[in-house]
């Protein structure tokens, strides 16, 4: 399956040099990498709903919208697409916590350094770890362990996640059990519960770690109640 990483830098030399890096990173890789590049935030926001990305290497210190303020509006529409600043300020590191990103390289970019943190992404967001979701219009990344049950909402589905977002997924709830994990369990006709989430299960209804409660249907709760108990005995 191809990785696609997208270049985001407004200076040609600086984005020509990450293209060269990563075309030698991915020489002996077993999968296709694709390689975008937008030489502006602006650029990239226009064309990542059509032209989704697996990972961001992105400059801060850009005009009109700099890299920061691109990675908050991310974070602000429930995108959690992996991050890694590229830049030749350091002074920014914090705020590179607070938008959650995987990592923070200083220019000129250290080959060895680069190629550690590409594969430290590339263990941790295989499919079964990362999904993409069509949620209002546009493509988001979204962490599988974030998600705390997922609600039929007609053809759609919203998806309940731990930092109190919901998000409306194009996707029907049948099909979006499909591209979920183990540990995920349809629970009802309209639910899918993830377990990690779940502080009890009775007869009718399930209780979740925050209080909260969603439906158990009669047919569902054997198979469900053995699932709960696999997945903290396993």
């Amino acid at each position: 399956m191809p990785i696609t990483i997208a270049i985001c830098d407004d200076c040609d030399e600086h984005s020509a040099e990450l293209r060269r890096l990563l075309g030698n990173w991915a020489a002996d890789k077993p999968f296709a990498v694709i390689i975008d590049e937008y030489a502006s935030a602006e650029n990239f926001l226009f064309q990542y709903p059509d032209n989704p990305c697996s990972l961001l290497l992105l400059d801060i210190e850009m005009k009109t919208i700099n890299g920061m303020e691109l990675a908050r509006k991310l974070r602000a529409d429930g995108d959690m697409l992996p991050i890694v600043f590229v830049t030749g300020y350091a002074d920014y590191m914090n705020d590179g916590y607070e938008v959650e990103a995987m990592h923070y390289l200083l220019k000129p970019v250290d080959k060895d350094k680069l190629f550690a943190v590409l594969d430290r992404y590339v263990r941790k967001h295989s499919p079964e770890t990362d999904i993409m979701l069509e949620c209002d219009g546009r493509y988001l990344h979204v962490s599988p362990d974030m998600i705390i049950y997922c609600e039929a909402m007609g053809k759609k589905t919203d998806i309940h996640l731990s930092d109190g977002k919901t998000l409306r997924c194009a996707a029907g709830i049948s099909s979006l059990a499909e591209l979920l994990p183990d540990g995920f369990a349809l629970c009802h006709r309209s639910y899918i519960v993830n377990l990690r989430f779940v502080r009890s299960i009775g007869k009718s209804e399930i209780t979740l770690d925050g209080g909260g409660i969603i439906p158990v249907s009669r047919r569902l709760y054997k198979d469900i109640n053995e699932k709960f108990i696999a997945y903290y005995t396993r």
